[in-house]
């Protein structure tokens, strides 16, 4: 066996290089996320705008503002409570698909590694925004109840739709994705190659 080809080799390649990048995603804290907070913001302020007063980005906490607060358990207008309500997201819940694509795209070895990459990227951050705009109305649902789909005037998923999109963006998608994205994009190099030929799954060279 070829030591280009050796699992064990690349399997070695992968974790050393998930330390640095790993390190360069939790010092640049709102920097991974940015594309991904922007499209989301847009889509939240844009779709909800009777609900959501605003969306900022805070390192690396996305925090959606609404027009309503709380009194006695019951939501009313935030003018009436004398605040508004808020509900915060780590966004690097998600983000994290970005150093680990990253660590086994570049342990490949693969020619033009770095336009592999940006490719994978972008492909991230447009799944990041589904996710962060699938926690953040999940956090309107629990937060604002009922009331979330009495005031917006754009018809919502339902409930068991909002929380199954959650727990898909969540749980599946970041770790899921940057594994997918490393099978299509590296499917020229020499493991995979071998992998392919072994289980006879032809595989084309990247373009």
């Amino acid at each position: 066996m070829s030591s280009e080809s050796s699992p064990y080799r690349y399997m070695a390649w992968v974790l050393l290089i998930m330390v640095p990048c790993f390190g360069l995603w939790y010092a640049g804290g709102a920097l991974p996320a940015a594309p991904a907070f922007y499209l989301a913001q847009l889509a939240l302020e844009w779709a909800l705008p009777e609900v959501v007063e605003s969306v900022t980005l805070s390192d690396s906490k996305l925090m959606v503002m609404t027009h309503f607060g709380e009194i006695d358990g019951r939501i009313v207008p935030a003018a009436e409570a004398g605040y508004q309500m808020g509900f915060p997201v780590d966004t690097r819940l998600l983000s994290f698909s970005i150093p680990f694509f990253a660590a086994l795209l570049f342990a490949s070895r693969v020619s033009q590694a770095l336009e592999r990459f940006c490719r994978g990227l972008v492909v991230l951050w447009l799944l990041m925004a589904l996710g962060l705009v699938s926690i953040s109305l999940k956090n309107l649902m629990l937060g604002l109840g009922a009331t979330l789909f009495e005031a917006s005037a754009v018809p919502l998923p339902p409930p068991a739709a909002i929380a199954l999109l959650y727990q898909l963006n969540t749980l599946i998608v970041p770790t899921l994705t940057p594994v997918l994205l490393w099978l299509w994009l590296a499917r020229d190099s020499a493991m995979l190659q071998r992998i392919w030929a072994r289980y006879g799954t032809p595989a084309g060279a990247a373009s």
